[in-house]
């Protein structure tokens, strides 16, 4: 392995290792602050709060118009101070404009799109109170593409994954604790976002040369043609991610609004790993690809890949296997009929994320029409079965129209990725701990539900267990190679640590 194969893994590692970090952190916060909603506000009055809250991501992200994607890939590619700065210039233009002007469209008539098109009268203050953090989003996530262009991660970390979590969270219990209901809830989203995008463009002003007096070399067109496909996947991705909602909320009750935002956010936690990594392999793809090191970009994406699937295997195997209990020790009894939507949640969610970063290299080479198409395939699917199956089955019904959507977005990614680069994710690495760590569940499964009450603290204990011989299982099994070996002599040698112990732990397995 080369040294500059050594650096590219080392960077990976690190910045990837920051981020999901600070994806644990925000999803951590944010999950519990969602655990005090749905249990102080009920099945109802969390719904009509998630139909607020959905509204506010799904127009944010759609009004984004794949900028952040955008800046992310030509920052990166440029060097002059005059090309980077009307990149980051031509992309705030664009995206403040179109927010604002369809945030104060959507706040005049938020009634008549609560009532007629969401079916869903009682929205209507939810709506129009995330009508007015949708600005404050779209800045949000712009300024976090810029952070990603740059090839920063502390940033991003400490915007996103720290601050914002944290106020939100504070935002959520004062409104709990004044009884404000689901539109105090919509109302401390609006304003964490709001403290977010203004932190975000602090950063940007005072970090780059945004005000700078050099003339701006404008790339409004060029960043307009790579992004505007972007801006269609994104929305294809928001159908995938958020139309179950507002077809529930028309279709069925707000309760069962509810119950599907909370399985659905368990299912979600699996992509934690995927997001913290793809995050910061995209510009260093990009930059393989402008330098033609296709070898390396095809070891740098399996070698991501596998830790994407070690880490994200075992809480899916957790999920899939005791989903009531899952649900009963977070949100409680009232939400259990969702276990098996859980259950399918579970299952698309893990295939969406042992895919790998596929989208984000597709991106890095520049095939973002490719993913347009794809994505539009993928969104009229997940329309098409939302209709078909929500009237009939409810929340079950949109979780299958989720997961077989994302599993066939994934096939035609990963496809396409290998037609156009030879790159894919398989290696022997993966399957044969993958293997032993289904076995190791299946035996603790028929234990635990035979002869064992299914309490907190023992599956806590389960957890321990398959854990440890899961760890076990990748290392006797090919799970370690040359870059993991490269990563711990490293840390010794910058930390001054000796891990001569589980070296040797380690070596006994490598060596059989």
């Amino acid at each position: 392995m080369s040294e500059k194969q050594n650096s590219i893994i080392r960077r990976l590692f690190k910045s990837g290792l920051l981020l999901f970090g600070g994806l644990v952190l925000e999803l951590g916060i944010s999950f519990v602050a969602k655990i005090l909603i749905a249990r102080l506000l009920g099945r109802p009055a969390y719904g009509v709060a998630t139909i607020g809250i959905t509204t506010l991501s799904f127009a944010s992200t759609i009004l984004l118009f794949g900028m952040n994607a955008g800046v992310g890939r030509y920052l990166p590619r440029f060097n002059d101070e005059a090309d980077r700065k009307g990149i980051m210039a031509s992309g705030l233009q664009i995206v403040v404009g179109f927010s604002v002007s369809c945030a104060t469209l959507l706040f005049v008539f938020a009634e008549p799109f609560a009532t007629r098109v969401l079916g869903a009268p009682e929205a209507v203050d939810v709506v129009r109170i995330a009508s007015l953090g949708i600005p404050f989003a779209v800045l949000m996530k712009f300024t976090i593409g810029v952070v990603q262009g740059l090839q920063r991660s502390l940033p991003k970390v400490l915007i996103r994954n720290i601050a914002q979590p944290i106020v939100r969270f504070s935002l959520v219990v004062v409104v709990l604790y004044l009884g404000l209901g689901a539109a105090g809830i919509v109302g401390a989203y609006s304003a964490t976002f709001a403290a977010a995008g203004l932190a975000g463009l602090y950063y940007v002003l005072t970090r780059t040369n945004l005000r700078s007096s050099a003339t701006a070399n404008m790339r409004r067109r060029e960043l307009v043609r790579f992004s505007v496909p972007l801006m269609l996947t994104a929305a294809m991705l928001m159908v995938l991610s958020y139309f179950d909602i507002f077809m529930l909320s028309y279709f069925r009750t707000s309760g069962e609004v509810g119950t599907y935002n909370v399985v659905y956010p368990l299912a979600e936690l699996l992509t934690a790993t995927l997001s913290a990594f793809s995050f910061i392999a995209m510009p260093i793809l990009s930059q393989l690809h402008s330098d033609k090191r296709t070898a390396e970009m095809d070891r740098t994406y399996k070698i991501v890949t596998k830790w994407i699937f070690m880490a994200t295997l075992p809480p899916m195997l957790f999920l899939v296997s005791f989903p009531t209990s899952s649900i009963r020790m977070t949100f409680g009894l009232e939400y259990t009929d969702g276990s098996l939507a859980l259950v399918v949640l579970a299952l698309g969610f893990f295939t969406h994320s042992v895919a790998g970063p596929n989208v984000n290299t597709l991106t890095a080479i520049g095939r973002t029409r490719i993913i347009m198409w794809d994505n539009l395939l993928a969104g009229a699917a997940n329309i098409t079965l939302n209709f078909v199956l929500i009237p009939e089955y409810g929340i079950l019904g949109a979780a299958v129209a989720t997961s077989v959507s994302y599993a066939g977005l994934n096939v035609l990614y990963s496809v396409q990725l290998y037609q156009e680069t030879g790159i894919h994710p398989l290696t022997a690495a993966l399957f044969k701990p993958a293997l032993a760590g289904v076995t190791s569940m299946v035996g603790i499964y028929y234990v635990v539900t035979r002869f064992i009450d299914t309490t907190a603290p023992m599956l806590i204990g389960m957890g321990i267990a398959f854990l440890s011989l899961y760890s076990v299982a990748i290392l006797a099994f090919g799970g370690i190679e040359e870059e993991e070996i490269m990563l711990v002599l490293s840390f010794e040698e910058r930390f001054g640590v000796d891990l001569g112990p589980f070296k040797r732990i380690a070596r006994f397995f490598l060596d059989e």
